[in-house]
This record gives C-alpha cells, structure tokens and sequence, in this order.
C-alpha cells in the first residue's frame, strides 16, 4: 500500500527563473517610483501654469470691475513730508567725541614718571 505512505519531502531548488524575478520586482518598484515621480511633476506644473493662471485672471477682471480713484489729501501729505524733515538730524550734528578706531594705545611701565 503505497498510497497511504507518506512521502519524503525533498529539497526544493531554485530555478533560475526565481533569481530573475528578484530583479524583475525591483526593476518593477524602480519603474513605480520613476511613474509616481513623473505624475506629481505633471500636476505640480499643471497646478502652477494652468490653475494658478485662471485664479489671477479672474483676480485682474475683478479688481479692473471695481477701480476707483481715491483723491490726495494735500494738507495731509503735507504734514506728513515736513514730519518726516522734522525727524532727519543732519549728519554735522553728529561728530563723535573720539575716534574708537585711532585711540593712541599707552604702554604702562614700572618706573614712575616722577623720580
């Protein structure tokens, strides 16, 4: 009664079609990045030259619908110039006192000056 055996599993060999699928599996993920990488560089330029292009389009046809002209008020414009003179000091005021960049450097010695 061979049938109710049991049978003696033997090692299983590789194939060479085996070795061949690793390759092909990581070619295969290499091509999913390359696929994936090249779609988000598609919509990124469609977003910044298409979409983005329509949204200011449609923000110049609104700000051109709605110009108006706004009158100077001189007396203001005005005030605000002789302010702005009043807080420039002119630069002959400010003359330092020392130079830091020259200072005369004196060497201290041991010997009094006074003998």
């Amino acid at each position: 009664m061979k049938f109710f055996t049991k049978k003696i599993k033997s090692p299983v060999k590789q194939s060479r079609d085996y070795t061949r699928l690793k390759k092909i599996k990581v070619i295969n993920i290499f091509l999913l990045i390359i696929v994936i990488f090249t779609l988000t560089t598609t919509f990124l330029f469609i977003y910044n030259n298409v979409y983005k292009t329509l949204g200011q389009i449609a923000d110049v046809t609104l700000i051109k619908n709605n110009q108006h002209l706004e009158s100077i008020n001189f007396t203001q414009y005005n005030s605000a110039v002789s302010a702005w003179q009043g807080k420039n000091i002119d630069e002959d005021i400010l003359v330092p006192k020392r130079d830091p960049f020259n200072v005369a450097i004196t060497i201290p010695t041991s010997t009094p000056k006074e003998p």
